[in-house]
């Protein structure tokens, strides 16, 4: 949506998405780190932040699904995401990616789409166990 209108309004779509940051993370970031947070979120640039954005989902709607070609890969990955979540994988990419040998899939609760921030606890061993887990390439 907000690519659709910074087509015609430019900047001004983003510049009052980072104002309205505050009250609409307010439930969503750890009370002890919200207010850093959010004037962190507000010190982005909203130029900065629109111009990768028609190129990133021009991208996104060229490919598809991520899943197939993560799985084709061969790559070990790990697909993770908070339980409350409002960015998810669908049905059939969940399907691709749980028959898939090198993805796991690893919900985490208690969390949302800022889970680095709600649970780095969480977070901190997913890494831990990704990186005892693979091999160098080339291995």
């Amino acid at each position: 949506m907000l690519n659709q209108v910074g087509k015609v309004r430019g900047d001004l779509p983003f510049r009052a998405m980072l104002r309205l940051m505050g009250p609409a993370m307010k439930n969503a970031l750890p009370r002890h780190r919200r207010a850093a947070l959010v004037a962190e979120f507000r010190r982005n640039d909203p130029g900065f932040v629109r111009r990768p954005l028609p190129p990133y989902l021009a991208y996104l709607d060229r490919h598809g699904s991520v899943a197939p070609r993560l799985c084709d890969s061969g790559v070990p990955s790990w697909i993770v995401f908070g339980d409350n979540d409002d960015i998810g994988v669908t049905a059939a990419e969940r399907g691709v990616l749980e028959a898939c040998p090198t993805a796991t899939l690893i919900s985490i609760a208690d969390a949302g789409h800022f889970t680095l921030n709600q649970r780095p606890d969480a977070i901190g061993r997913i890494v831990l166990d990704a990186a005892s887990a693979s091999t160098p390439l080339g291995s």
